[in-house]
């Protein structure tokens, strides 16, 4: 390791060490005494702090200085069978709530129809719910499920338990596969306050059609997750075999 390389990862480890030790909002040292107190350029330290914002660590303010803030949630989708948590889902970091915003019966209409392949005229359960980690707002997504599949749903359980485990174990329906799309976009009105943003906010988009064990398309959802909160990388495994797509989101709770 070049000595280059050595003072960047001390300064990282110092940072990090500062940040752990405030709460979401508090200052820390400016670069300018950070670099002195390291004994490291401006420069490097510049870099390492850059990082640092990028990933939600660390706020600047201009004219006001550096504090901490609140890195993005961690959360891995992986091929396979689906899992407690949804399809290809592993449980992800902190506490996942939810609070149930509106709940009915609907015909598909047109565009849920052309998505799920049915009739328009095809009853479908239509779920509004604001999910929260650790009690803060994350996403807020629309679910459209097929109604004859889940007659008598307990929506109340969907607020601390999660949907796919409900769809399986009470109804045997078990999510095989699915189609999912990730997109930037602005927040509108709605979103906004939900996920305690400025309205034009950036979000991060998610569509998912989803097919059950039969081969059939029974679900469509559309989230809307906080942008600041919230950061998608990919890793693949390029050879012959199935590659694996794994989306990262790195959270830290408030004090």
């Amino acid at each position: 390791m070049t000595a280059s390389l050595r003072k960047r990862d001390r300064a990282r480890e110092h940072l990090i060490g500062l940040i752990e030790a405030r709460a979401i909002g508090q200052a820390i040292p400016s670069e300018r005494q950070l670099s002195a107190d390291l004994g490291i350029s401006r420069p490097t330290l510049r870099s390492v702090v850059d990082e640092l914002v990028r990933d939600g660590w660390l706020v600047r303010q201009h004219g006001r200085g550096m504090f901490v803030g609140s890195p993005k949630i961690a959360q891995e989708i992986v091929g396979g069978p689906a899992r407690s948590g949804g399809a290809g889902y592993p449980p992800a970091p902190g506490t996942w709530t939810s609070r149930i915003l509106s709940h009915s019966v609907i015909p598909a209409g047109m565009a849920i129809g052309s998505r799920l392949r049915i009739e328009p005229t095809t009853a479908v359960l239509r779920i509004a719910r604001q999910r929260l980690v650790d009690g803060q707002p994350m996403s807020v997504e629309t679910i459209h499920v097929l109604d004859e599949l889940v007659p008598g749903l307990d929506i109340a359980a969907l607020e601390t338990g999660s949907f796919y485990a409900l769809l399986r174990d009470q109804y045997g329906v078990i999510p095989t596969d699915a189609e999912q799309t990730h997109e930037a976009a602005a927040a509108d009105p709605a979103e906004a306050e939900l996920l305690g943003l400025t309205a034009g906010a950036p979000i991060l988009t998610l569509e998912r059609l989803t097919r059950d064990q039969h081969g059939r398309l029974f679900e469509y959802t559309r989230a809307a997750y906080r942008g600041d909160r919230y950061r998608v990388t990919s890793q693949l495994t390029l050879t012959d075999a199935v590659q694996h797509t794994a989306v990262d989101v790195d959270y830290r709770k408030s004090s």
